[in-house]
């Protein structure tokens, strides 16, 4: 009798130890939760000392991965029901890195500009490199200045703090992994980027991607037939990246002092936004290594379809050395795999919206799960394939299980005053064609007028004014000019007065060529703009050049410069204000 009840009240035993340590697990899970925030939700007191309606919540949450129950040694987990807001704090996370990872369309960039408005409201500094203007909204939210990327240069020769050779093997490094370049091209790369230094540099400048295509011109003048072909090769390569964009350098002081939208849909190839980026981010890297170290986080970089960075840039340093100097990250993508391993492993915050590949899907599912603990990964899994757009998994540092939190849709108008103002002056516009323009898209005159000047005193635009006596006088508005203000708009008027006389003609204004090419009849003549600053030797080879070229040369020229320019001869020369009040362009030429 004894043995019989011993052996058959041994089972109900084990499921009553089973069922009370399962309620033990719940009930210390519950109340580390709770009393983490200070107080318990219920009673609607602070959380952290921060009212529960603060602006710091980017989302809501809505379940929670919990222990179900444990059985035979074996833990089950369940999804429940959570109502409560999702708060980003950087400040008590392992490290201050995020990444967010979802298909196109699954919500990421929304829950980004949630998280950035956080930040922002927190006073943490931020930058957002946005490939495909989608952060415009933003602008005015977090009062960031507007920069477009293909005016707001990176010059990625310009490597403070180092020597020639290591900055030869950083951006051959960087150029082999971006164009794909086999060993032996980038032996000759190395070769022609150190070159390029020790040139230029004799002259006291910093190389530009022209000076380095220069450097594989006079290289192949030298070369065997099959170094010829890989000099070729390689110069063909980097052409894609010869733009103005690389030619001069944004200050970095001005760009971590305040929050900053730089806009990379002007780089319209993918190879010119992963130099453009990989630039950027070493010249933050660079800037790091100078601040004092920090035990909260500062300055945040967003960078979207980090994908195009791919393994082994710059940014994986940033991410493993970042930390201590309060510089975070937060990157986006397709996919999880793509971002670089230092990313991955250095991200307290993990992002996971919804995802359909396979093999995606289960290192996604492995990655929130925290290691290969059947049922939790297949309930993670089975979650992540259920998501809905603006939904997504979360897992955190700071909590043991993740939770799925859904992200208000953005209602941004993606219109930014910055960027319209911006985006007119590229053109060159007057003070009354900006007030109508911008007034026709919502905005007040005291907007406008506030918004010139305070990009005026950035050095986002420029002005110049026009005292010709002629229907064109008047204060000019020009983003980035190429040149001086005063050439460029000078340029732009006289482009427009030929056109309103009937004469066609098009806006050049490169080393290579003159301001304007103008087509009369059957003649192409060119049309140059001088201010008077060029010496006499420099203005006699340009107009040597220009005469081999062209059937005529005419030259435009201030009132108080023209006696400089009167004894070329053999050049037809003509005052701003004659040119601006002609009425046939027989008359000038």
């Amino acid at each position: 009798m004894h043995f019989f009840l011993q052996n058959h009240m041994y089972v109900p035993f084990c499921r009553l130890r089973q069922m009370m340590l399962v309620m033990v697990f719940r009930m210390i899970d519950y109340l580390r939760r709770e009393t983490r925030n200070g107080i318990y939700r219920f009673f609607g007191i602070f959380r952290l000392g921060v009212p529960r309606q603060d602006a710091g919540a980017v989302g809501r949450i809505v379940a929670r991965l919990c222990l179900k129950r444990i059985y035979m040694d074996k833990a089950s987990w369940h999804w429940k029901k959570e109502h409560g807001k999702l708060h980003i704090e950087p400040a008590r996370k392992l490290n201050p890195h995020m990444a967010i990872v979802g298909e196109s369309g699954s919500g990421k960039s929304n829950a980004c500009k949630a998280i950035v408005r956080s930040l922002a409201a927190r006073g943490i500094r931020v930058a957002v490199l946005d490939p495909h203007n989608e952060y415009l909204g933003l602008a005015g939210a977090i009062d960031a200045s507007v920069y477009d990327a293909a005016h707001n240069g990176i010059n990625v020769f310009e490597l403070d703090g180092m020597e020639e050779k290591e900055k030869a093997n950083e951006l051959t490094n960087m150029f082999k992994r971006v164009f794909r370049l086999g060993d032996v091209q980038g032996y000759y790369l190395y070769r022609a980027i150190l070159f390029t230094y020790s040139r230029v540099g004799a002259h006291g400048r910093v190389p530009s991607i022209h000076d380095l295509i220069y450097t594989f011109e006079i290289f192949k003048k030298h070369a065997s037939p099959g170094e010829q072909r890989a000099l070729e090769g390689i110069s063909r390569r980097l052409s894609i990246i010869d733009i103005g964009a690389f030619s001069r350098s944004t200050p970095m002081e001005k760009v971590i002092s305040g929050n900053s939208i730089f806009l990379l849909s002007g780089l319209h190839s993918s190879e010119a936004q992963s130099v453009y980026v990989e630039g950027f981010l070493r010249k933050v890297y660079g800037r790091m290594l100078l601040m004092e170290k920090s035990a909260s986080p500062r300055f945040y970089v967003v960078i979207d379809e980090a994908e195009k960075l791919g393994q082994k840039s710059i940014v994986g340093k940033i991410a493993a050395e970042g930390r201590k100097y309060g510089i975070g990250l937060i990157v986006m993508a397709q996919r999880a795999k793509s971002i670089d391993r230092e990313i991955r492993a250095n991200s307290a915050l993990f992002m996971a919206f919804y995802q359909r590949e396979p093999e995606e899907l289960n290192y996604v599912a492995n990655l929130v799960a925290g290691g290969n603990e059947l049922n939790r990964f297949v309930e993670v899994k089975k979650a992540i394939r259920g998501l809905g757009r603006g939904s997504a998994i979360i897992s955190d540092s700071h909590e043991r299980n993740p939770v799925i939190a859904r992200f208000a849709l953005s209602n941004d108008t993606g219109i930014s005053l910055a960027y319209e103002v911006m985006k007119l002056a590229k053109g060159c516009c007057t003070r009354g064609e900006m007030l109508e323009k911008m007034a026709g898209l919502g905005f007040s005159a005291e907007d406008i007028n506030a918004m010139v000047s305070r990009m005026r005193d950035e050095g986002s635009i420029s002005s110049y004014a026009l005292r010709e006596m002629c229907r064109y006088d008047g204060e000019w508005y020009i983003s980035a000019p190429r040149n001086s203000p005063e050439h460029d708009v000078c340029v732009s008027v006289a482009k427009r007065h030929m056109e309103s006389i009937g004469v066609e003609c098009t806006i050049y204004n490169s080393s290579y060529g003159p301001d304007i090419i103008a087509h009369y009849g059957r003649e192409r003549i060119a049309v140059e703009y001088e201010t008077g600053s060029k010496s006499r030797e420099s203005t006699e080879r340009m107009l040597a050049l220009r005469e081999k070229a062209y059937r005529r040369v005419l030259m435009i020229v201030n009132d108080e410069k023209i006696s400089q320019y009167a004894s070329f001869s053999s050049t037809r020369c003509v005052r701003l204000r004659d040119f601006l009040n002609a009425t046939s362009f027989s008359s000038i030429i």
